[in-house]
């Protein structure tokens, strides 16, 4: 499948979906990573996806400009089965897309991605008030602990692209998370060209799509709770 150019207006989107066992569909817009949503059949997935589109371009602000600022429409251009982990609730299986070679200029503009939505969850995590970040809402975590949450499961998709994983000289969380985010970032702007990623369990696009998803669902999240600025 050939990438959606990142100039011109995109009049339709191709949607990958997985499918759970049981109850869970994830949808997500292939060439837009973090822009995933999950229902309880496909077309709860993607109304899901479309009720975020705003949201969404709001995330990734100059990024989204192809998108133009109308409704393009989806296609669906693959399913794959899903397991017990998507019917849990993340993404877990990886797309015939994610395997394609990557052309000039697509490691840059995965990178960039991955840079948007890390500043969205941040934005989202300052709006908490300090005072009420350890604090464990109704449902859901602590900011605190959802932050914690999200800088493990960064380290968890560096560890799928770089082995070993460079361990970080100081303890502080913040330090902790700049770190992984800036080999995270590198791995990504190392990712090869013209080679299919035919071998890799977790190849690097798929790595980028679930670390901007995950990123994205905790900021949106955190964003709810706050409430409007």
């Amino acid at each position: 499948m050939a990438s959606i150019p990142v100039s011109g207006i995109v009049s339709a989107l191709p949607i990958g979906l997985e499918i759970g066992p049981k109850r869970r569909v994830f949808a997500q817009v292939i060439e837009w990573p973090g822009w995933c949503r999950s229902g309880r059949d496909e077309a709860a997935a993607l109304a899901a996806v479309e009720s975020v589109m705003d949201r969404y371009r709001a995330a990734v602000g100059d990024l989204a400009g192809p998108l133009g600022s109308g409704d393009p429409a989806f296609t669906i251009m693959e399913r794959v089965e899903g397991g017990t982990t998507t019917d849990f609730g993340a993404l877990d299986r990886v797309l015939a897309s994610d395997r394609r070679a990557l052309e000039p200029g697509e490691p840059e503009r995965l990178a960039a991605f991955l840079d948007a939505c890390w500043a969205t969850f941040d934005r989202a995590f300052a709006a908490i008030p300090a005072g009420s970040r350890e604090v464990k809402p109704p449902v859901g975590r602590a900011a605190d602990t959802m932050r914690n949450h999200v800088v493990e499961s960064g380290w968890l998709h560096l560890s799928w692209l770089v082995r070993p994983v460079p361990k970080p000289e100081s303890a502080d969380l913040a330090q902790v998370d700049a770190h992984q985010r800036r080999l995270l970032r590198a791995a990504v702007l190392e990712l090869p060209l013209g080679v299919p990623f035919e071998s890799e369990r977790h190849p690097g696009p798929w790595v980028v799509r679930r670390e901007c998803w995950h990123v994205l669902d905790h900021a949106w999240e955190l964003e709810d709770r706050s409430g409007p600025a």
